[in-house]
């Protein structure tokens, strides 16, 4: 692997990331095409309308060469203020960089890592990143602090044997770490100043799981959902701390006689209200391996008592089932339509990945992916570890893949992962990734009804790890844009409200030469970065001028 000095930086500003008619993407850069004063101005009115468009422009490209299209990097988006990339030098060495907006860097540390560990996750708390090391079966961490200013600090932890854990959060020097002991949900805090820990109250009911561990920064506190299952019914909890650890508050959401509520997140929206989404299901069809869900439910708390809790079936979306061909569509409705004449309601089952809030002139958009596990065959045997990036080790499954809560039916969609230890199954099967059939957008009001949706499916979207996909941008005008990257293209759709007004074919993501040809595109991803900008990465093999080669690219793109 070449170091990590080696960037290679394509200059050029606001190339149109799509060829004009008959012409190769790129072939008008800059200092690439000897243009008259009146080709100049003919080229900037043509890239204006097609910006004013809501066309994607590639505002500068970073290349970074790997040995090959193995994911190498771990990216870690700081807003207006960079991106950090973290990389394995060697088996006990680390290397981490920081690039500023324009993708230049401002500096690049080297650390260690005690024997046999793993990096896990990151954390950023707004002014410092947190990495996270330890390895499989162990009590033993290690956390490096890594200040945007280019100082690190290292931190080693034990937690109670037997700890498995599930999720990492930051503020400040606390640590929270949620996970499971013997099966038994457990949040454990720790000061890193101080080097002190303790194990936080949680919720006592038996059968319960930590679904989902938020920070606020803007308030200092830290958010936990725990599902609880009694029977077939089963409710959420949420219980908040502040960042000394101490619990300031919780509250319990209890479902209708005929409902379970089976995930949920907690959004603090001011001081006094808090506003919990998530997924339920119709109770009789919660078994004690799977859970079904029907539709989206919000609940709104005000001072840690209950206001109300809307419930919206999937059938009630209007473009839900867009994904589908247009004989399928037409076969549901009319499954609908029979089964609400007789005041009944269609069956689903849909696993959805349910994105943070966003407030728009009072109301609330809600996003999310449909998604499903797939699974294969296989009779050589069980899969190893994956690479040191890709570590294995955040799944609330436990060591043997699905064995954590074989009798519960909860699971977690924030951070359900099956490769916990070994992918293979007890039945001989193997986990063969996630795959996304589409995502919707969704806007209620300030009581929860549901005022339109929209959607936009997915082309051969598949994930080894289960995590946000789409991207979800509210326009000045109102308007909102949903995209996606994959395999080298951004997918995007402009909506207002419940109409489509633009649907775009996919949009080649630029490459550092015009004569460069993309004959691998690995794990490709695309985030809000600051402002108007967005961040596209992945990993790619290419063959140019020079030969072939195998880059992690940073696109900076303005949409």
């Amino acid at each position: 692997m070449k170091t990590p000095n080696e960037l290679i930086v394509n200059p050029r500003q606001s190339v149109v990331n799509s060829p004009l008619p008959g012409r190769s993407a790129g072939a008008y850069a800059c200092g690439r095409a000897v243009m008259t004063p009146a080709f100049y101005v003919l080229l900037l009115a043509f890239f204006s309308f097609f910006a004013a468009q809501g066309w994607a422009q590639t505002i500068k490209r970073v290349e970074l060469p790997t040995p090959g299209t193995n994911e190498s990097y771990h990216t870690i988006s700081l807003g207006a203020k960079g991106v950090v990339l973290v990389s394995q030098l060697s088996k006990n060495a680390f290397n981490i960089q920081k690039l500023n907006a324009d993708l230049e860097r401002d500096w690049s540390l080297n650390g260690t890592i005690e024997d046999n560990l793993d990096f896990v996750k990151s954390s950023y708390d707004g002014q410092s990143v947190y990495l996270l090391f330890t390895r499989n079966r162990t009590d033993f961490y290690q956390v490096v602090k890594v200040g945007i200013a280019g100082f690190m600090e290292t931190f080693y932890l034990t937690s109670v044997d037997r700890f498995q854990i599930t999720d990492f959060q930051t503020i400040g020097y606390s640590v929270f770490m949620a996970g499971t002991v013997r099966d038994e949900p457990m949040l454990l805090y720790t000061n890193l100043a101080t080097k002190q820990s303790k194990i936080l109250p949680g919720v006592t009911q038996p059968n319960t799981v930590i679904q989902s561990v938020d920070i606020d920064t803007v308030h200092h506190l830290v958010n936990v959902c725990y599902a609880a299952r009694k029977g077939r019914e089963i409710k959420l909890i949420s219980r908040t701390y502040d960042e000394y650890g101490q619990s300031v508050g919780q509250v319990m959401v209890e479902p209708e006689p005929d409902y379970s509520l089976l995930n949920g997140r907690l959004f603090m929206l001011n001081d006094s209200t808090k506003l919990m989404i998530g997924t339920y299901g119709f109770r009789n069809m919660q078994g004690n391996n799977s859970s079904a869900s029907q539709g989206l439910f919000l609940t709104k708390i005000v001072y840690d008592e209950v206001e109300f809790t809307r419930y919206h079936s999937f059938t009630d979306f209007k473009n839900f089932f867009n994904f589908m061909s247009d004989r399928e569509q037409e076969r549901m409705q009319r499954k609908i339509e029979r089964k609400k004449e007789n005041g009944d309601d269609v069956k689903l089952n849909y696993r959805l990945l349910v994105h943070d809030i966003i407030e728009q002139n009072g109301n609330y958009l809600i996003s999310g992916e449909v998604f499903y596990p797939e699974y294969r065959n296989n009779n050589n045997g069980m899969y190893g570890m994956s690479s040191w990036w890709g570590s294995p080790i955040m799944s609330p499954w436990g060591y043997g893949g699905l064995s954590m809560f074989p009798s519960y039916g909860l699971w977690n969609p924030y951070y359900w992962d099956p490769w916990y230890g070994a992918r293979r199954m007890n039945n001989g099967q193997v986990f063969n990734g996630f795959i996304y059939t589409h995502a919707i957008v969704a806007g209620f009001s300030p009581k929860g009804d549901l005022n339109w949706d929209n959607s936009l499916p997915f082309e051969g979207v598949r994930s080894m790890e289960l995590k946000e996909k789409v991207r979800v941008k509210t326009n000045e005008d109102r308007t909102i844009s949903m995209f996606y990257s994959n395999k080298g293209a951004i997918k995007a759709k402009v909506f207002d409200k419940d109409r489509v007004l633009a649907d775009r074919q996919p949009i080649p993501i630029m490459t550092a030469d015009a004569g460069d040809k993309v004959r691998q595109t690995n794990t490709d991803e695309v985030l809000y970065w600051f402002d108007n900008y967005y961040l596209a990465f992945g990993y790619q093999r290419i063959t140019g001028d020079d030969g072939r080669r195998n880059v992690f690219y940073l696109n900076k793109i303005s949409f």
